[in-house]
């Protein structure tokens, strides 16, 4: 019955629609396939169509790198809608795949999208959905398995020419491939890359030639980098370390507000796990900045995040949200209990009060747990006593590292661990001074002006992104001018103050 069934739907496509030669027809017939595929998904309990669909999928996967990617055994009424489906997949050179992949994607979304915020939560920790031993959940991680290697397969060598008009179907498909993919694949560095490299080759391929352009795969393979700790080839990537993604643009790629959040989310816990502290701050405060008229879970988690980079930079303070951040972003975190944590670790951090961090850290352990930051605040234990030694060379010229240690909350009665604290700073250039090991002292220096040739450099770099935004601002002013949308909407807002001006004068 499931195999007739899927002959069925994928028959009717076939004889109702045909493959015209056209992407218009082509994309007609997409939508019509990805409507009647995810009906075999409606009933998670039978199984036989499950089996039947990836079967069917599976030619389609094999047509696209031109055949035998995938040994498959056809069954039970399988082969005719397997051949259908290759058909489609003949003429659209993987388009096909995708479409009747995304249809699986859509039809477990909604139930990935709690598992979705509780990851971004929980820094993307394994979860089981059930027991072994619960046959329909057993079914559906089956399901989950095989979609990850078909998908991971298409996305390796699929030509995606044919969705340029389609680029929505392959963003549902690469969005549900990586949340599966940090949920079910095993803890080993190969099987994450694996699935990363496919996504990067989907996220140029949809950029082009466009590369400042934001993808959905972006996010997707940032998350996935993370899950297997992939830093190298995360920086080697082009997706991570680069400019700023200024074009966002639906319609092309697919993208969309979530995907920037999510991009600049976990593009800032990247740069939290490579000690870049500084371009946390700046790439989280794009999320918590975006405009928007309510407040993600996305910008809640970025927010957490973002005090706690903050707090490990040099400066050692969360400054206030800027004044063009959304007004509900900013009275969400004037008000909202669950930042109160965040917020006592900001003032101990402000009043160098070591009992108060101390404090903090112990009465909020729980949701800093929960929350899935619980490493990063131990670490800003370490962080404290950086910023108080920096503050101590602001102040001090000599002192001894005795003294150091009692206002680090070090021990007193063995000053090695002060000495080396200090040691590491002047080694990573935090401070500028000298240890007397005989004395036990500890001499500051005045930092060294930077050289003009550095301070040019930079100047001129500043300068030049400056003018590289102002060209883009003016470039999109003039689009929105030429708009048509646009113009409407501001003739019949004059339209409306010129008519409300003349019944006042009458």
């Amino acid at each position: 019955g499931a195999a007739a069934r899927i002959q069925h739907h994928a028959g009717a496509v076939s004889v109702g629609h045909g493959f015209g030669a056209t992407r218009r027809a082509t994309h007609a017939v997409g939508r019509d396939v990805r409507a009647r595929t995810a009906k075999v998904f409606d009933d998670a309990r039978d199984h036989a169509a499950h089996d039947a669909w990836f079967a069917a999928v599976d030619r389609c996967v094999a047509k696209v790198d031109g055949g035998g990617l995938i040994s498959v055994t056809s069954g039970d009424g399988t082969a005719d809608a397997a051949s259908t489906m290759t058909a489609a997949a003949n003429h659209s050179r993987g388009y096909f795949a995708v479409v009747c992949l995304s249809a699986y994607a859509a039809w477990r979304a909604p139930q990935l999208a709690c598992a979705r915020v509780a990851a971004l939560a929980a820094a993307d920790v394994h979860m089981t959905e059930a027991s072994d031993d619960d046959d329909e959940d057993a079914r559906k991680r089956r399901s989950d398995d095989a979609f990850i290697e078909r998908a991971t397969c298409v996305c390796e060598r699929g030509d995606f020419g044919a969705l340029r008009g389609d680029v929505h179907a392959l963003a549902v498909m690469c969005r549900v491939l990586s949340e599966l993919s940090c949920r079910r694949l095993p803890g080993d560095w190969d099987s994450f890359e694996r699935v990363a490299e496919a996504l990067k080759r989907v996220a140029d391929a949809v950029r082009g030639d466009t590369i400042d352009a934001l993808t959905p795969q972006h996010a997707c393979y940032l998350r996935v980098c993370l899950k297997g700790k992939m830093y190298s080839e995360m920086m080697s990537s082009g997706l991570f370390d680069a400019p700023r993604a200024y074009e966002v643009n639906t319609s092309a790629t697919g993208a969309d507000a979530t995907d920037f959040l999510l991009y600049c989310y976990y593009a800032g816990r990247a740069y939290m796990s490579l000690r870049r502290y500084d371009d946390a701050v700046r790439v989280l405060l794009d999320a918590i900045c975006a405009p928007a008229m309510t407040v993600s879970a996305i910008v809640v988690a970025a927010y957490k995040k973002y005090v706690l980079a903050s707090l490990m930079t040099s400066k050692a303070r969360a400054a206030p949200l800027p004044k063009y951040a959304s007004s509900p972003v900013k009275r969400y975190v004037a008000v909202a209990k669950e930042f109160d944590g965040y917020t006592q670790l900001a003032s101990a951090f402000d009043k160098c009060d070591a009992v108060a961090l101390e404090r903090a850290i112990e009465n909020h352990a729980e949701a800093y747990a929960k929350d899935g930051n619980s490493s990063l605040v131990a670490s800003l234990r370490h962080a404290w006593r950086r910023a108080k030694v920096r503050r101590l060379a602001r102040t001090y010229v000599t002192l001894s590292l005795r003294d150091i240690a009692e206002h680090v909350a070090l021990s007193t009665e063995n000053t090695n661990d002060a000495e080396a604290l200090v040691f590491r700073m002047i080694k990573s250039g935090d401070v500028s001074a000298s240890i007397d090991g005989v004395d036990r002292m500890v001499r500051f220096h005045e930092t060294k002006a930077s050289r003009e040739d550095d301070v040019a450099a930079k100047l001129h770099e500043r300068l030049t992104a400056a003018a590289e935004l102002d060209a883009r601002v003016r470039k999109e002013n003039e689009m929105i001018a030429k708009d048509a949308q646009y113009v409407e909407a501001v003739v019949r807002a004059e339209h409306q103050k010129h008519k409300a001006v003349s019944m006042d004068t009458t």
